[in-house]
C-alpha cells in the first residue's frame, strides 16, 4: 500500500531528524542562548556528516558479512553494525542517529542478497524478540520514572489539577501542526505542478487526511523524555507530556484512523502505478524458475537428467498461472490442501519425537529433520494464509 510505504519512510525520517533537533533544544535549555543561523549550519554539518557514516559503515558490513561464513556471525554483525554506526557517528561529532538509521536502510537493502535463507529465518527471530525486549525496557522505565514524578509533586491528584490541561493543550498543538504541515506540503505540491514543474503528484485532500491523522507517538517519544538530564528544568513535566502524548495518540487517533480510512474510500489498491498481487508475483517467480530447471535439465547431448525437477516446476508453473486472479475460486481447495500438509507435518513431528524418546534417533538427527518440519510448516502457514 502505498500510504503504508508513505507512513514507513516519514517514520524513519521524522524519528531521526527529531532526535537531532532535540539536542539543539536541549543545548538551548542549558546554555539559555539559541542561534538560528548556527543552528542550521550545524544541523545541515550533523546530517550530511552522519549520512557519510552511515553509508560507510553500511557499505563495510556488506563486503564483511558475505565473508563471515558463520551464521551466528553474521546475525551478530546485524546488531553490531548500527551500533558502530552510531559509535562512529557521535566520535566524529556527527549525527549518529542519522549514521544509524543510514546503516539500516543499507543493511535492510542489502540482507536479501548477502543472508541465506537460514540466516534471514533466525535473524528475523532474533530481531523480533530484541525489538520487543527493547520496547518493553523503555515502557517500563518509563513507568518507573512517572511514578517518581507522582511521588515529588504530592500525588497523583495534583498531576492531574496541574498538569492535565497543559499536557491536552500540546495534544492538540501537535495534532494540529501536523493536519498544517501535511495539507501546506500538498498545496505546495499542487503549486509546484501548477508552474509547471517536474513533482511528484500532490496527495489529494482525503489521503492528507490520513496522513495528518496517523501521527501516532511511540517508543522514541519515550525514549527521548528519559534521555532529558535529571536536572534539566521542567524534566517532571517533560514525562508526564510525552506519556500523555503516546496516550493521546495512541487512544484517539489510533483506534479511529481504520475508520478514517474506510470513510475516505482509500483501499491498499491505490498506486501511481499498477501492482502485482501475491499470486501474481509467485506465479512470475514460478516461471522464471521452471524456464531456468527447463535451460539446466539436459546434457549437452539434448539427454534429459532431471525429468522430476522438470516436471515439478514447470507443474507449479501451470498452477501458479492459473491460480493467480482467481484466488477465492480455489479458497476452499487451498485451505483444505494445506490443512491436510499441516496434519501430516504434525503426524510427522510427532513420530521423530517417538523416535527420539524412544533412543532411535540421536539430539542431532532430531534438531536437523525438526527443523525440516518447521519449514515445510512455516511455507504452509504462509500459503494459507
Amino acid at each position: 500500500m502505498k500510504g503504508g510505504k508513505l507512513l514507513e519512510g516519514e517514520s524513519l525520517l521524522n524519528d531521526a531528524t527529531g532526535l537531532v533537533l532535540f539536542r539543539f533544544a536541549i543545548a538551548a535549555g542549558v546554555t539559555g542562548s539559541f542561534s538560528a543561523v548556527d543552528a542550521l549550519g550545524s544541523f545541515l554539518a550533523l546530517l550530511v556528516g552522519g549520512l557519510l557514516v552511515g553509508a560507510a559503515i553500511g557499505a563495510a558490513w556488506v563486503l564483511l558479512v558475505r565473508r563471515l561464513g558463520d551464521e551466528y556471525l553474521m546475525i551478530a554483525s546485524s546488531m553490531l553494525a548500527p551500533w558502530s554506526a552510531y559509535l562512529l557517528g557521535e566520535t566524529f561529532h556527527v549525527s549518529g542517529v542519522i549514521a544509524t538509521v543510514t546503516t539500516g536502510l543499507i543493511c535492510g537493502w542489502y540482507q536479501h542478497v548477502v543472508f541465506s535463507a537460514a540466516v534471514r529465518m533466525r535473524g528475523t527471530s532474533f530481531w523480533a524478540v530484541m525489538i520487543f525486549l527493547m520496547e518493553a525496557t523503555v515502557f517500563m522505565l518509563i513507568g518507573s520514572s512517572l511514578r517518581g514524578v507522582v511521588e515529588r509533586v504530592g500525588g497523583f491528584g495534583v498531576v492531574l489539577d496541574d498538569m492535565a490541561v497543559p499536557v491536552l493543550v500540546i495534544l492538540l498543538a501537535l495534532i494540529v501542526a501536523r493536519f498544517a504541515w501535511v495539507f501546506g506540503s500538498d498545496a505546495l505540491l499542487r503549486l509546484f505542478c501548477a508552474m509547471g514543474l517536474p513533482h511528484r503528484a500532490p496527495l489529494g485532500a482525503a489521503r492528507s487526511a490520513v496522513l495528518s491523522w496517523a501521527g501516532m507517538r511511540g517508543v522514541v517519544t519515550l525514549a527521548v523524555a528519559l534521555s532529558v538530564p535529571q536536572d534539566f528544568p521542567g524534566r517532571d513535566f517533560m514525562l508526564v507530556a510525552a506519556f500523555g502524548v503516546i496516550l493521546g495518540t495512541v487512544l484517539l487517533q489510533g483506534t479511529t484512523l481504520g475508520l478514517l480510512i474506510r470513510w475516505a474510500g482509500l483501499s491498499d489498491t491505490e498506486h501511481e502505478r499498477p501492482r502485482l498481487s501475491m499470486s501474481e508475483a509467485e506465479a512470475a517467480m514460478a516461471k522464471a524458475q521452471a524456464v531456468r530447471v527447463e535451460a539446466l535439465a539436459y546434457d549437452a547431448d539434448g539427454t534429459l537428467l532431471h525429468p522430476q525437477l522438470l516436471t515439478r516446476y514447470q507443474r507449479r508453473a501451470e498452477i501458479s498461472a492459473d491460480y493467480a486472479g482467481q484466488e477465492e475460486h480455489y479458497a476452499d481447495r487451498l485451505h483444505a490442501h494445506f490443512d491436510l500438509v499441516l496434519e501430516a507435518i504434525a503426524a510427522g513431528r510427532a513420530e521423530l519425537l517417538r523416535l527420539h524418546r524412544a533412543g532411535d534417533i540421536d539430539e542431532h538427527v532430531l534438531q536437523e529433520l525438526e527443523r525440516d518440519l518447521d519449514l515445510e510448516e512455516l511455507s504452509a502457514w504462509s500459503a494459507k494464509a
